[in-house]
């Protein structure tokens, strides 16, 4: 669990934050299956006084192995991004991300080491070392190849039979591997107590007939809903167990591609990105237009409709996901690259000690493909990854309506040093709210171009909410509609989920807002979106920050602090429905609008307090 005082935290004035001594890092740990038999990752959490930490020292057996920035370098796809994007902020106005992991290779199978970590500040000085811990490397794994079994890898042959027998007769503890070159399937299903590793070259292409993802064989989202989805790429689905523990410890690991043929790529079907690498770009569907757009979509959708399912429902409710793991306990993903679902990206699904590390996804721009979504999860640990998507990035979820009160919250996650792009929101809580979402922590990460940094949605269908949240130290650029929305009246046209409505609205409360940045560029242009009955595409002037509760059923979020907020050229806060809220050092820059930059109703307790304008220039 994330033991986080959001008392403490929202009080700790910059002044303190900056003052010493800067205790030494804490809880260091090497995640759960991150060690294999030559490498592991450390991860540790940041001092409570961390404000002059510029990088840190990781020391093995007590010699040091490096700083964990120029780890990053090596080994995070999401740093190449971050170091651009602190390159292009001149004026030196975002919020510094913090390295808080370390990749350790070259070591030897089954020995143990022993780590400790310090922090460099400022002045060149360093924190006292962390407590040292000893961790082990494995033994080396049996490997399982799947061109034993007959695969190939030429980009057309249905491999299907191949990987799935190759997987059932790997040994427990063993490595099913994908080899360099292009391997079409449809679903395939992991065991415990595995490895599923794509090496560098390798394709793992989904195949685009629905025949082969038999619904059958699927799942259904929730057991009190009734609509059965069809399996993914890639499942761990048992048909009639859905708890943590029904499967154990599975991997997948490697440099190659997972591909899951939902979509056709987009006219032009690439962009050059802010690094100068290509970003591919898919087609934007909806159920008027799947047919044109889609690939296993399409076919997914048609043969859903052919059985007599609404074409509304079957568009969302019968596309496949890339991955849908379920009941996992231990689970880690780890330096694949994931594209091109036909619905959802990876889904966790009451699972709990999950780690996901270094995955790039790329998926923009696909309807609802979520890069990574948890439900009903617990002991999330997310980090060094790059997404780039059409829908939310991070997504937690908790089940819908009055009887998810009888599942387990989504709990005790902590997201940081991920670069978050194009997508809805960056770190979404919600819609699905009714089991709660709790005790999340997300910090050090960098949101450029997606709608939202922090997403909390629901509405007063689902219930529950989401409570303790700390959101922290994360710079965001040129977002399109509000940074920071903690919203009740949130509702999707393609989430037809039947399901008995909850008693109560969902609430969001005890959120921490501290130390965040935003900055609108002179080159940010707003998107015009579709408003009114006629859809018409309309430019909307977004508050940067927007707390809407649902006052007609007397829904209030409470205890919401927001401190040590910087907003550059950025449009006002609108709070309505807020409920003993604390504004606390929000500081507007190049502000030059008229009056007071909030718009504040229905607000009983709220406190400010040193909230300050700073004209310039560079207004947009």
């Amino acid at each position: 669990m994330l033991h986080l005082s959001l008392i403490s935290l929202a009080f700790a004035s910059s002044v303190a934050i900056a003052a010493p001594p800067v205790a030494a890092p804490a809880d260091l740990e090497v995640p759960s299956l991150s060690a294999d038999d030559t490498s592991l990752v450390l991860v540790w959490r940041k001092p409570e006084t961390y404000g002059d930490i510029r990088d840190y020292q990781v020391f093995m057996n007590g010699k040091l192995l490096g700083s964990a920035r120029d780890n990053a370098q090596r080994h995070s796809p999401a740093q190449p991004w971050i170091d651009k994007f602190y390159e292009s902020d001149k004026q030196n106005v975002h919020v510094r991300v913090q390295p808080l992991s370390f990749t350790v290779t070259g070591l030897k199978p089954k020995t143990r080491y022993r780590f400790s970590v310090r922090a460099v500040l400022a002045n060149g000085k360093f924190s006292p070392a962390s407590k040292a811990i000893t961790a082990r490397t494995e033994a080396s794994a049996p490997v399982c190849d799947i061109l034993q079994k007959g695969a190939v890898g030429d980009g057309q042959t249905l491999n299907t039979r191949a990987i799935q027998d190759t997987i059932a007769a790997c040994p427990a503890g063993g490595k099913v591997r994908i080899p360099a070159g292009s391997f079409r399937s449809g679903a395939l299903f992991l065991k415990s107590n595995m490895t599923l590793e794509l090496a560098e070259g390798a394709n793992l292409l989904g195949s685009e007939d629905a025949a082969d993802y038999p619904v059958a064989q699927g799942y259904k989202l929730y057991t009190y809903t009734t609509t059965q989805r069809p399996p993914s790429l890639i499942n761990a689905l048992d048909p009639d167990k859905r708890e943590a523990g029904t499967f154990h410890n599975i991997r997948i690991v490697g440099k190659g591609i997972i591909d899951g043929s939902g979509m056709r790529r987009a006219t032009p079907d690439s962009v050059t990105s802010e690094i100068g690498s290509s970003l591919p770009q898919y087609v934007f569907t909806t159920n008027r237009n799947y047919k044109e757009g889609g690939l296993l979509a399409a076919s997914q959708v048609d043969a859903a409709v052919k059985e007599g399912m609404p074409l509304q429902v079957a568009y969302g409710q019968r596309r496949s996901s890339l991955m849908t793991l379920r009941g996992v306990a231990g689970l880690y993903i780890a330096g694949v690259t994931v594209r091109n679902p036909a619905f959802h990206g990876i889904m966790v699904l009451e699972s709990e000690d999950v780690t996901i590390n270094g995955v790039t996804h790329t998926s923009y721009d696909v309807n609802n493909a979520d890069g990574l979504e948890f439900g009903n999860s617990a002991g999330i640990k997310v980090f060094n990854n790059f997404i780039d998507t059409g829908d939310d990035c991070i997504n937690f979820a908790a089940g819908t309506g009055e009887e998810a009160e009888k599942q387990q919250p989504t709990r005790s996650a902590w997201l940081f040093n991920n670069y978050l792009r194009n997508g809805h929101g960056a770190i979404v809580l919600g819609s699905h709210t009714g089991a709660w979402i709790e005790d999340v922590l997300a910090e050090d990460n960098v949101i450029n171009l997606t709608w939202h940094g922090l997403r909390a949605k629901t509405n007063n269908l689902n219930g529950g909410g989401a409570r303790r949240i700390v959101y922290r130290d994360n710079a965001h650029r040129d977002l399109s509609r509000e940074a920071l929305i903690l919203t009740t009246d949130y509702s999707d046209p393609n989430a037809l989920i039947d399901y008995k409505p909850a008693k109560t609205t969902g609430q969001f409360r005890d959120f921490l807002i501290q130390r965040n940045t935003v900055e609108f560029t002179g080159d940010w242009k707003p998107t015009p979106i579709p408003q009114g009955p006629d859809r018409k595409l309309t430019v909307v002037d977004f508050p940067a920050l927007l707390l809407q509760g649902d006052i007609k059923n007397q829904a209030y979020h409470d205890n919401i602090v927001v401190d040590d907020l910087v907003l550059i050229n950025s449009f006002p806060i609108k709070l309505d429905g807020v409920r003993n809220g604390f504004l606390r050092n929000i500081t507007y820059r190049n502000w030059k609008g008229k009056g007071n930059p909030w718009v504040v109703s229905n607000a009983p307790g709220l406190k400010m307090q040193d909230v300050k304008l700073q004209p310039g220039e560079n207004s947009r």
